[in-house]
């Protein structure tokens, strides 16, 4: 029988973690993942920990994080909010917080077993599949140098990079580093424009801190390098209405820790796509003629309704 808090401790274990170095890196005190491994906390820190562990549950449904599973495996199974309440012994508004990646995690567990198969197992990090980098590598996806120089000429200097690696070619006025006790999805952002190419497998997390900093007015622009992963529920609901989102032509070749040329080790095996908040309709115009992308551009209203002098559009992408 699957025991997602039994397999997260044992991720743990086989990640060479201590109870201590996991709560390091989801900012949290050794006795909060104690307690959570008991059974005990926030929903919100259980998909933490799932994030920092590279840990995704497959033969439950699509989606980048469990509550996303969850929510999507009712809608297959065509059951009411009220029919999984039942099931699991919980409230509706229960139900809706765990779908919202709130609540206890002692009330998603009781959703997960209420609607979840018997085919549940740990799925294989995403980077795993990206690897044709040597082991102690596989993390240092840099963007290429031709995008990085694409997105300057439409917004300028890259004024922050909230998920930055020491070897990233990404030259930014603040990077936050974790190797720096930094943690972009805890400390505050700010400046006109910020770039992100987040860890792939915490993509959710990071698109949620992108829109609450850009709605508090923390950064004017926001742009994000993150999979094509349309099928998620947070992607349809809230960065549709609310984003410009482009699919890039092809595999993305990430570049080297030099910035001199891609790493040809390291092809995207998914298709990619940019999420920008706060940009002008020119913006995306020239950025599209500058980088081979289709894009797909929200109907709200933008404040920002000018582009820069010397950031004109040209002409679209070959």
């Amino acid at each position: 029988m699957f025991d997602l808090l039994e397999e997260l401790a044992l991720a743990r274990r086989q990640n060479g973690l201590s109870q201590e170095a996991l709560a390091s890196r989801v900012t949290v005190d050794r006795q909060a993942i104690y307690r959570l491994e008991t059974g005990v906390g926030s929903f919100a820190l259980l998909l933490r920990v799932m994030a920092a562990l590279e840990y995704h549950v497959t033969g439950l449904a699509r989606g980048m994080t469990l509550a996303d599973q969850l929510e999507n495996r009712r809608r297959a199974l065509k059951l009411s909010k009220a029919e999984v309440a039942r099931r699991a012994d919980i409230m509706v508004n229960t139900v809706s917080a765990v779908e919202k990646g709130k609540g206890s995690a002692a009330s998603a567990l009781k959703v997960l077993a209420a609607i979840g198969t018997s085919r549940m197992a740990r799925k294989k990090p995403m980077q795993v599949m990206m690897s044709p980098l040597r082991i102690g590598e596989k993390d240092k996806r840099f963007t290429p140098v031709a995008l990085l120089t694409a997105l300057e000429a439409v917004f300028g200097p890259i004024s922050l990079d909230p998920c930055g690696h020491v070897e990233s070619p990404v030259v930014a006025e603040r990077r936050i580093l974790l190797s720096e006790d930094g943690d972009g999805l805890r400390d505050d952002w700010s400046g006109k424009f910020c770039y992100m190419n987040p860890p792939f497998s915490g993509a959710t997390a990071w698109l949620k801190r992108a829109s609450e900093m850009h709605a508090k007015g923390a950064v004017d622009v926001v742009v994000g390098l993150v999979p094509a992963k349309t099928d998620s529920v947070y992607f349809q609901t809230d960065i549709v209405p609310n984003c410009d989102v482009g699919f890039l032509r092809g595999r993305i070749q990430y570049g080297s820790a030099t910035g001199a040329e891609v790493d040809k080790r390291n092809r995207a095996p998914f298709a990619t796509m940019l999420i920008a908040w706060g940009a002008s309709r020119q913006e995306i115009e020239h950025l599209r003629s500058l980088y081979p992308s289709v894009w797909m551009m929200h109907e709200r209203a933008r404040p920002r309704e000018g582009v820069r002098e010397d950031a004109l559009v040209v002409s679209e992408f070959g």
